[in-house]
């Protein structure tokens, strides 16, 4: 009966995971190569300019986890001196029939006088996200260590598809370099229709075993 027992709770487990599948998990090894796996990274401070790009080690701070340099920066240089910085970068387009539940790292380097500011947040996936409102602010970055943020879309929030967009922006000439790393986008951990929760079949699995262990006994 133990085995049994045994057997259904490792079942329930992996329904358990099966709930919580990825969308989307991005170390950001190599950003040049984002725009081909459907990402979107715009300049719109001035499109000549550089937008996000690779990070790096060297001279300003490793990546939230090894390779160092493998994590998105976008910088001051992006925008025009004396005008605005507005960089963005928006995840690829995923379906958020059943919500989402992102995760991911920010840093930014101190320089004397500057300070970072980015806004994220979930849009409909048919929207521009030049135009769309993203909810969430980070102002300033924090500098000196990566810092953990986690954001839950609700399912049919933001529509039957979805992208997680990051802003970097403000004035350039007070602005100068953050990081992004370590993103990882998961569904809510939501059970098909007429499915019961993990907990509710654990406890269902214990009562059977106390039922026939009772049985036993007499």
């Amino acid at each position: 009966m133990i085995r049994k027992l045994l057997l259904a709770l490792a079942f329930v487990g992996g329904m358990n995971a099966a709930w919580a599948a990825p969308i989307l998990e991005e170390n950001f090894d190599d950003v040049a190569n984002l725009p081909a796996a459907g990402w979107l990274n715009i300049n719109a401070s001035d499109p000549d300019r550089p937008a996000w790009g690779q990070g790096n080690a060297q001279d300003e701070f490793p990546a939230q986890s090894p390779p160092p340099d493998s994590y998105a920066a976008s910088s001051f240089q992006s925008g025009v001196p004396g005008g605005l910085l507005d960089n963005y970068l928006a995840t690829p387009i995923f379906s958020a029939a059943n919500g989402a539940v992102a995760s991911f790292y920010l840093r930014a380097s101190f320089f004397e006088g500057t300070f970072d500011q980015v806004q994220y947040g979930f849009i409909d996936g048919n929207a521009d996200p030049l135009t769309a409102v993203l909810t969430n602010l980070v102002s300033p970055v924090p500098t000196g260590v990566w810092t953990p943020y986690e954001l839950t879309l609700q399912p049919g929030a933001a529509g039957s598809t979805a992208r997680l967009v990051f802003r970097h922006f403000g004035a350039t000439d007070v602005s100068n370099y953050v990081g992004l790393d370590t993103l990882v986008i998961n569904t809510l951990r939501e059970p098909p229709a007429g499915v019961p929760e993990p907990a509710s079949l654990l406890l269902v699995g214990l009562g059977m075993a106390g039922l026939a262990t009772a049985r036993r006994r007499r």
